[in-house]
């Protein structure tokens, strides 16, 4: 059994969102009827990879002066419409940084997840029983993560934004069950009963800066392109990432659009 661990592949799932989790009219006031919480997977060595390009390409293209900002990072929403650090950027030399972070994805190979939220429509069929789009997704991504750890013989751990999830401290403790409590959820109309412990998941869900995780700033743009997909119709970068979303015996996964 020892041996076997040793010899273990290992894998970190980083996750990001993109859209926002409230309900759209009648039923709220969000102008988006999609949510979605997606992730990808990487290797140690991809891991390191994504640690060493990440950074070259934002010293490529982002003037000297801002290499010290709080937010010198990789931000698909603030990189398309020019804000932040990008805001120096002429619209060509934005779109080919874009380019070049899907081609460091693409070469990475990671297997992708995604969770995909219709508010509208989950809303109404389950009316006031409805479970939270951001945390329904969050557990329906890392259980499916698990499945593909114990499909694949591996191990793996889970790395999300602290910044994002900073002032959702429900969310936090919510998380931190999923190892005693379980992940999904089940039972009659809808009402919550937690099983599978997510075995091959390592410790519990942790919560990290973007800024120091590449593995989040990639996961932001494979988010940010699934939901311009489902809530845009625009899907050039969707289909750009289409034979990385996670597949076995000719059957993909990915992405997961709840409710069915």
């Amino acid at each position: 059994m020892v041996s076997q661990m040793l010899t273990t592949q290992t894998c970190t799932l980083y996750l990001d969102s993109a859209g926002d989790p409230g309900w759209p009219p009648p039923f709220g006031k969000s102008k988006l009827r999609y949510y979605v919480v997606a992730g990808l997977t990487l290797i140690p060595q991809a891991d390191l990879i994504a640690y060493q390009e990440t950074s070259q390409i934002l010293k490529k293209y982002i003037p000297s002066s801002e290499w010290r900002s709080p937010k010198f990072e990789l931000c698909f929403h603030d990189l398309i419409h020019g804000r932040g650090i990008y805001s120096t950027l002429e619209p060509m030399r934005r779109k080919e940084m874009v380019d070049e972070v899907f081609s460091l994805i693409l070469k990475l190979k990671p297997t992708l997840f995604a969770t995909v939220i219709d508010k509208l429509r989950l809303k109404q069929r389950y009316g006031a029983q409805a479970f939270p789009a951001r945390a329904l997704s969050i557990r329906a991504t890392i259980h499916r993560f698990g499945m593909f750890l114990k499909r694949e013989n591996m191990i793996g751990s889970v790395t999300m934004d602290e910044e994002e999830y900073r002032k959702d401290r429900e969310l936090q403790a919510m998380v931190r069950t999923f190892k005693s409590e379980g992940i999904i959820i089940y039972g009659f109309s809808y009402q919550p009963m937690y099983v599978d412990k997510i075995e091959r998941v390592l410790n519990t869900i942790n919560f990290t800066s973007s800024i120091m995780a590449p593995g989040i700033q990639l996961a932001d743009f494979c988010s940010r392109a699934t939901w311009q997909h489902f809530e845009r119709n625009k899907s050039n970068r969707f289909n750009q990432l289409q034979l990385l979303w996670d597949r076995f015996d000719n059957r993909i996964y990915e992405p997961s659009v709840i409710p069915k």
